[in-house]
């Protein structure tokens, strides 16, 4: 997965790079450090299970 797909994946889900930073207990600035050069694939790991984690949590809210 490329940055630019995950920068889309993240536009499509309504997800901001500081959501994910905070899920991920790092700097926002950090988060976008990481995007400087092709995200590894351990990164692209910890990034889609932050994406998730938020979407459970707004599926949590929402009842």
């Amino acid at each position: 997965m490329s940055n630019d797909e995950i920068k889309q994946l993240l536009k499509k889900e309504n997800i901001y790079m500081w959501q994910i930073a905070k899920v991920l207990n790092i700097h926002e600035t950090t988060f976008g450090k990481w995007f400087r050069e092709p995200v590894s694939k351990e990164r692209q790991m910890q990034i889609l299970s932050a994406v998730e984690s938020i979407k459970l949590s707004r599926v949590k809210e929402e009842k």
